[in-house]
């Protein structure tokens, strides 16, 4: 940690940030926008010592504190007012997307711009005074040689939509952290049949089944509930040639029974960061047991807290952060459930120190792309919830309130190790299987 300017507050572990000296501490907040350090004091627990030197810093810095930055650059900074006065729409949503990574790194705007090599807005209005002079252009005309170089401007940058967005992060075909890699090694554990039935629910674009299928020489479905990704997902099986042992189908209207048919012969079922977001848990557990064979598997990642309750501001804003409302439960209330249920469980793994990482490639491996990118304002709007959703996430993960487990479980006959079901018990399943369909 010696060279301070590269220590980034935003991103730093909560044990590196507590045994952090002054000094490095207060230099890494001098990177800092106003509005990234009152980000940063409202998120991250400080111990009195660096609770101290920041508002010490922020006594001596009144320029760092939130909105004053904007302000003294529109009085001071002559550069700055004809940008907001002349910028395009265009401009606009670049602008909203170094907001997105500056608060993503913890830095100031122009230092990312600088960092990341975008031309701000003043750039961008440069290039079209060099186009104006139709007058030249018109004088010329007549004359190939200044015909043939006047259309030399550089090729225009791609328009990236949502679904290009999500490959961007996480790579072709693949709508969450981790790649091929990491979607194969979470079932390699499973043995599996060529002639096997295989289900994947909600796997996005389908790169993740796509890869098990290709790589265990299988027949993988997906049914996914979001129309755009699974439209999108299917024409890449479609384009691989995988369409028929890697299809991904819609199912807009959530899943029902007879998306699980033939009941109880599915050899596995696959689930990535899905239930945490499902209020009735219990009752979609038992609907895909009832869908795999005696011994198939229920693989899945999931979203858990570490205690009971969410008693932690970090968790708080992951779960306003979300799109959609989350019902995270604990490792403990998976294991009770499961074995109600007449699931074995053979592993529950920790793999939280594995994903944040992960996490942090994708959202670099963007900020790379950035510079060659033109999004829409809806796409960029997007983008920042999107942000902010993994943002929220991978803070809540490192403070350990939140854990991403790995969790392999095996169907067992009514009465098998998990003992025979008492008639209370077969009539709490009827009910969560009818709920569920």
């Amino acid at each position: 940690m010696s060279d301070t300017a590269l220590v980034n507050l935003a991103t730093v572990g909560s044990d590196e940030l507590q045994a952090m000296p002054v000094a490095v501490f207060t230099s890494a907040l001098e990177s800092m926008s106003g509005d990234a350090i009152a980000r940063f004091r409202r998120m991250r627990k400080l111990s009195a010592t660096h609770r101290q030197a920041l508002e010490k810093f922020l006594v001596e810095h009144p320029d760092k504190r939130p909105g004053q930055q904007d302000a003294s650059d529109s009085k001071g900074d002559k550069k700055s007012s004809p940008k907001k006065a002349r910028s395009s729409e265009t401009g606009i949503v670049m602008e909203g997307l170094l907001r997105l990574i500056a608060w993503w790194e913890g830095m100031d705007t122009d230092d990312v711009a600088r960092a990341k090599g975008v031309a701000r807005r003043k750039k961008k209005k440069k290039t079209k005074k060099v186009k104006a002079p139709v007058a030249i252009q018109s004088k010329t005309i007549a004359q190939p040689a200044a015909a043939a170089t006047a259309p030399a401007a550089a090729p225009e940058a791609p328009v990236l939509g949502r679904i290009d967005i999500i490959q961007k992060l996480w790579g072709e075909g693949f709508s969450l952290p981790g790649g091929p890699e990491f979607a194969v090694k979470l079932v390699r554990p499973l043995a599996f049949e060529k002639d096997g039935l295989y289900l994947d629910l909600a796997p996005g674009l389908g790169g993740a089944m796509r890869a098990v299928a290709k790589t265990f020489g299988v027949t993988v479905k997906g049914l996914e509930t979001d129309a755009q990704l699974a439209a999108a997902g299917h024409e890449m099986s479609v384009q691989a040639g995988v369409a028929a042992t890697a299809p991904v189908l819609t199912r807009p209207d959530g899943f029902s029974a007879d998306d699980f048919a033939p009941e109880g012969q599915y050899a596995a079922i696959f689930m990535r960061e899905t239930l945490f977001a499902v209020e009735d848990r219990a009752a979609m557990l038992a609907l895909v047991g009832r869908a795999l064979r005696d011994g198939g598997s229920l693989m899945f990642t999931d979203f858990v807290l570490a205690r009971d309750e969410i008693d932690d501001d970090m968790l708080v804003v992951w779960q306003n952060a979300e799109a959609a409302p989350v019902f995270p439960w604990t490792e403990a209330k998976y294991r009770e459930t499961l074995e109600a249920q007449h699931y074995k469980i053979d592993r529950i793994d920790d793999l939280t120190a594995e994903y944040l990482p992960l996490i942090h490639a994708g959202w670099r491996h963007f900020h790379d792309c950035l510079q060659n990118a033109k999004l829409p304002p809806e796409t960029a709007a997007m983008l920042m919830r999107e942000g902010n959703a993994w943002l929220a996430r991978s803070r809540a993960l490192e403070t350990g309130m939140l854990r991403l487990l790995h969790v392999h479980a095996l169907r067992q006959p009514a009465g098998i190790e998990t003992g025979t079901p008492t008639e209370e018990e077969r009539g709490m399943e009827t009910e969560l299987v009818d709920a569920a369909t």
